[in-house]
């Protein structure tokens, strides 16, 4: 099987700097997942300090996971990286013509191999057990590099003989679409006896399908980072990758499968970092619009939801009352077997009234309307049935009170999404699910900080 190495705080951090304090949450949270390594960046003082590298290391050592410094091909670096008590080095060079021409000053292939080569007998001396060598911008031998992928894979081989244990070859440009990647992987695993680390970015969309394809065809190590945050658009999805070849490809990991949708929820809290709405675990995953799906997922939800999801991810589906709401749905809402032509004019009413209020009901308003038409109607029933509202809940804060650890304790709490510091109307805007009332939450816990509290409620 591969491993898996996680980059967020490596590669993530060139989407999004994060604070120490929040970098060492998020390196606990990752390790407490069962990843196999996490990377983190070589400190390059002024910008980075050794200090909080450290503090990173040293939260992670306590975790069964392997730690990875990254960096340069140059002295400097490795020297840097031997003084934390890490488990491998990551070195890289971009031997590649584009990238000798315009980045690296004019050098020639041979000055880049040769700088790899000390960086990696460097590496040795100091005792590093993981030592990888990533050719930068690799993928080029696919597209015509001079040699291909044959020269490519005798690099690989060289630099395995000059102490790499392993060799990332990534597609620094984005550029290969999946079928290309698995042939990439596939043609230099017949060529090459190194291990081979698959790294690919997400210029076109692909960099987690392309991950895949590499692991199918042989790829030691994949690397990811949570919700696929990296330079440019990002790389390889961690979610996105392990959860189809666990599910899906039976590959078994250390990574607790069952443990990703939280991972993901605490590190949305704690970086701000929203999750996107096509993203698997995202809320729009959970919920269900169309009508002819609806009918279908009240009696089987894995007809349209697949299973490894419902069985490690979504402890329910929800469903919204959209213009094309189900009639099992406003069935299984009024909880009791009505006569097909009221049951249709029903429907027919319901939907029409969600076109009319935007193409969405919220629970209350359905409830109003169905009583309104004479019917019973269970509040709590109906609420577990759709997505909950989100509350964004505005709080005037006593400037006396230590708001920081305030903010710590409810981004705890499940119903919230995530908290703000803000500047202005508000000190501090609290997004949340209206399922376990948080408002009267907050009035019991901080009703002493609080000067002022109010509430929109959203779909």
């Amino acid at each position: 099987m591969p491993a898996l190495l996680d980059t967020t705080l490596r590669e993530g951090e060139l989407y999004r700097k994060l604070d120490l304090e929040v970098r060492v949450e998020v390196a606990k949270i990752l390790a407490e997942v069962g990843l196999d390594r996490i990377e983190l960046t070589v400190d390059y003082p002024p910008r980075t300090s050794r200090e909080e590298v450290a503090a990173v290391v040293e939260v992670l050592r306590s975790y069964d996971v392997e730690v990875v410094i990254h960096g340069r091909a140059y002295r400097r670096d490795v020297e840097a990286a031997a003084y934390y008590d890490v488990d491998g080095i990551g070195v890289y060079i971009a031997p590649t013509e584009i990238h000798r021409k315009f980045k690296l000053g004019g050098i020639d292939l041979e000055e880049a191999k040769r700088r790899m080569k000390e960086a990696l007998d460097l590496s040795k001396s100091h005792g590093f057990r993981y030592r990888r060598a990533t050719i930068e911008d690799a993928s080029r031998y696919y597209f015509g590099e001079k040699g291909g992928l044959e020269a490519l894979a005798e690099l690989v081989e060289e630099l395995g003989e000059a102490g790499a244990t392993i060799v990332s070859v990534p597609d620094t440009c984005g550029a290969l679409t999946p079928a290309q990647a698995r042939e990439f992987f596939h043609r230099l695993k017949e060529l090459c006896e190194t291990p081979l680390s698959a790294h690919f970015h997400n210029d076109y969309g692909h960099a987690s399908a392309d991950t895949l394809e590499a692991a199918l065809a042989g790829a030691d190590e994949l690397h990811v980072s949570i919700l696929g945050i990296g330079d440019r658009n990002g790389i390889a999805d961690l979610y996105e990758v392990a959860a189809p070849l666990i599910d899906i490809h039976g590959f078994e990991f250390k990574l607790k499968r069952d443990q990703l949708k939280t991972l993901y929820q605490k590190f949305c809290k704690l970086t701000g970092i929203k999750m996107p709405f096509r993203h698997p675990l995202s809320p729009e995953a959970q919920t269900i619009r169309a009508g002819v799906h609806q009918s279908m997922v009240i009696k089987a939800p894995e007809g349209y939801v697949p299973a490894g999801k419902l069985r490690h991810d979504f402890d329910r589906i929800f469903l919204e009352a959209t213009p094309y709401l189900s009639k099992k749905l406003v069935e299984k809402i009024i909880g009791g077997k009505i006569g097909e032509d009221e049951l249709q004019r029903v429907s027919a009413e319901l939907g029409r009234l969600a076109y009319q209020r935007g193409g969405n009901l919220s629970s209350r308003e359905i409830a109003e309307h169905l009583r309104s038409m004479g019917f019973d109607v269970d509040e709590k029933a109906l609420n577990t049935l759709l997505k909950p509202q989100r509350a964004y809940i505005l709080l005037n804060l006593d400037p006396r009170y230590p708001v920081r650890e305030m903010l710590r304790e409810i981004l705890e709490w499940e119903e919230v999404e995530q908290v703000d510091e803000v500047y202005g109307d508000a000190d501090l805007i609290v997004v949340a699910s209206i399922e376990g009332d948080v408002v009267e939450r907050l009035r019991k816990r901080f009703g002493k900080a609080i000067v002022r509290m109010r509430t929109l409620l959203t779909d």
